[in-house]
């Protein structure tokens, strides 16, 4: 079905920019196109440059926040002494909030990139102008943000609820992991 603007001309495509590709909708034919570019970092605006690199490091500081987490487990046997596994719980917490902040100040930025091209294409009142939309990737993208900043929030009150080990304690946890052979020995005979 062809749609006619308000000006009265034909409009047979929409085409739609986002933050990782440009795709084209076909309203006669009815199929999606879309091209993905060559580099995700090279010829394109300072916003969108911003943006993806933004959201690049909340992905890398999030897979390394979640392994900091796993060795801060109180189960997770990686780690023996408990002022370690603190530390990998501070550093989680830590991590997931820069992951969190990046990946919002990616989110405003883009938004703000986007809300300024809109008003931009608004006022200049040309039909088939490329829009610009709010994707399922950033609203994808804010959930995992906030996930970061929540996950954050109580891992940072569980290593603050955490009571640091005095050293007998410590002492006491080295010599049931640490045992030499003659011990081991004399119990069995």
């Amino acid at each position: 079905m062809l749609q006619i603007n308000s000006k009265g001309s034909v409009t047979l495509s929409t085409r739609c920019k986002g933050l990782w590709r440009e795709c084209v909708w076909d309203r006669f034919v009815k199929i999606w196109t879309c091209d993905v570019f060559s580099s995700y970092l090279n010829p394109h605006p300072a916003g969108i440059v911003l943006t993806r690199a933004l959201i690049i490091a909340s992905s890398i500081m999030s897979v390394l926040a979640f392994a900091f987490l796993v060795f801060g487990f109180k189960n997770f046997t990686c780690f023996h002494d408990p002022s370690i596994k603190l530390q990998c719980l501070r550093l989680s917490s830590g991590l997931h909030f820069l992951a969190g902040m990046s990946s919002c100040a990616g989110i405003i930025r883009y938004c703000v990139y986007v809300y300024g091209n809109h008003q931009y294409e608004v006022s200049l009142r040309i039909p088939g102008f490329p829009s610009f939309e709010y994707g399922y990737s950033l609203w994808v993208a804010v959930g995992g943000s906030l996930g970061a900043l929540v996950t954050a929030a109580i891992t940072c009150y569980l290593s603050h609820a955490q009571k640091k080990p005095d050293v007998m304690t410590l002492n006491a946890i080295n010599e049931v992991t640490h045992c030499n052979a003659q011990e081991v020995l004399k119990t069995y005979v």
